[in-house]
């Protein structure tokens, strides 16, 4: 059989069977698997592992006991060998305005988008760790997987992937191959697709002030003693002011001084997106009403994907409660985020915010470092890039490639520590992603599964 007759008939398997596909993604989808909490995580862990035996391989539970990355491999006695990265693990799921349970995985028709499943990780990312595993079955009813497979999917990636670099670094004489993929839900609402080269690395802080030997109240008072008791609350407020100006620019000595400049690959590839950007459908989608720099086309994008920016996620301190209550609180907390990319590190960011409070008078203030990582970065012309280009095309889509990307994962250990390329991606939609309501489409989930079955055989040629 020729090989586009046998993804044909791979692919015609999907459509006879997929009422079975879909039922298979809203059972892994009911399983809990909470990482911020624990709940389910060795459970699901075990499930990802039947998964990749079943199919012939040979998996194993590593890492933390508790947290397991699950590490297989498959070989076909092909000369290629691809690694899949991918993560089992969800958010917590606690917010009040899901329209049904978020482990329930029911089908509802959305408007314009007809029948989704709504579940937490729906979209992120368990729908397409599901459906990946639904698409290396159909491929062994008909023929054996074309390239070597090598699997580590991680259960920890919402809490800052702390055990997957040691895990990378200590199997690295194993994890060879052409590149890595994480297979994802990549297409908009629109049928747009998209692709990314780059990821920015993120180093993840908690801030406490307290009242102290810097002034304020060593424990909460009544609010009139505030006329000769400073307060913790205000010097944190003016702490986090010194951090920007009034046009979010970074405002700490040095910061920009490792910031990478573009490369002539990316600066084409921006003047190449700006044709197919929209701006309004870009605000549309983030709920926005305008952006926070007055910029358009190419010096928009660059400045949105390349600059390092500091978001406060978080800030709480006093009464949150019903009516009034008159104090001066005891202490302030915040929560900040910093992404940056090339070439800047996660130690440099923290020693230079920490200076930064320090030469600012706020050496008082707590610094808790909760995660961090570094920055990702897969070149254009790679092989595996191009093939993942060429698979979009095989399904008439020809994708946006975005340079850089805003969010963060931990793709570094691949790009950075094994030194291969990775990219990410494939069809099917999704959304609402850590938030109530988070969905995938039914027919996403189809078109997903023959994306990685043309994939798959067109990296082997």
């Amino acid at each position: 059989m020729e090989k586009k007759e046998l993804i044909n008939t791979i692919h015609h398997e999907i459509d006879e069977n997929f009422s079975e596909h879909l039922s298979r993604c809203r059972d892994f989808l009911r399983q809990k698997s909470i990482s911020a909490t624990g709940e389910g995580i060795r459970e699901t862990a075990q499930i990802v592992r039947d998964f990749i035996q079943e199919i012939g391989g040979k998996a194993q539970l590593e890492g933390d006991e508790d947290f397991p990355i699950v590490f297989g491999k498959i070989h076909t006695g092909s000369p290629k060998t691809l690694i899949i990265y991918g993560m089992y693990d969800v958010q917590p799921a606690e917010e009040q305005k899901w329209t049904s349970p978020p482990f329930e995985a029911e089908i509802r028709d959305l408007p314009n988008l007809g029948s989704c499943i709504i579940a937490r990780g729906a979209v992120n990312s368990k729908g397409a760790l599901v459906g990946l595993f639904n698409a290396l079955r159909s491929i062994i009813k008909f023929d054996q997987i074309p390239i070597n497979l090598i699997f580590t999917i991680e259960g920890e990636e919402e809490i800052g992937s702390p055990h997957l670099e040691p895990f990378i670094c200590a199997h690295r004489d194993e994890l060879k191959g052409i590149g890595a993929v994480d297979f994802d839900f990549y297409e908009e609402s629109t049928r747009k697709v998209s692709l990314h080269l780059g990821l920015k690395g993120i180093v993840y802080l908690d801030l406490t002030c307290r009242g102290g030997k810097k002034g304020g109240p060593t424990e909460s008072l009544h609010s009139s003693v505030s006329a000769w008791i400073s307060s913790p609350v205000w010097r944190m407020v003016h702490a986090l002011a010194t951090l920007v100006d009034d046009s979010e620019r970074i405002a700490i000595e040095g910061f920009y001084d490792n910031v990478a400049p573009l490369s002539e690959t990316d600066v084409d590839l921006l003047k190449k997106l700006e044709a197919t950007f929209d701006e309004k459908a870009f605000l549309r989608e983030m709920k926005a009403l305008s952006f926070k720099y007055k910029l358009k086309g190419v010096e928009l994008l660059r400045k949105g994907l390349y600059d390092p920016i500091i978001n406060i996620d978080g800030i709480h301190a006093g009464y949150y409660g019903k009516g009034t209550k008159t104090i001066l609180p005891r202490s302030a907390t915040a929560k900040l985020d910093i992404r940056f990319g090339p070439n800047m590190e996660p130690e440099e960011v923290i020693e230079k915010f920490k200076k930064h409070l320090h030469q600012k008078g706020y050496d008082d203030i707590d610094i808790i470092v909760r995660d961090n990582y570094t920055w990702s970065k897969t070149d254009f012309n790679e092989e595996i890039v191009q093939k993942f280009i060429a698979t979009y095309q095989e399904f008439g889509r020809n994708p946006e490639i975005w340079p850089m990307a805003t969010w963060a994962a931990p793709y570094f250990v691949f790009s950075r520590i094994l030194r291969i390329p990775v990219v990410s991606g494939g069809l099917g939609h999704g959304g609402r992603q850590h938030n109530p309501d988070e969905y995938m489409t039914v027919e996403g989930l189809r078109d997903f599964e023959k994306f990685v079955v043309t994939f798959l055989y067109k990296l082997s040629e």
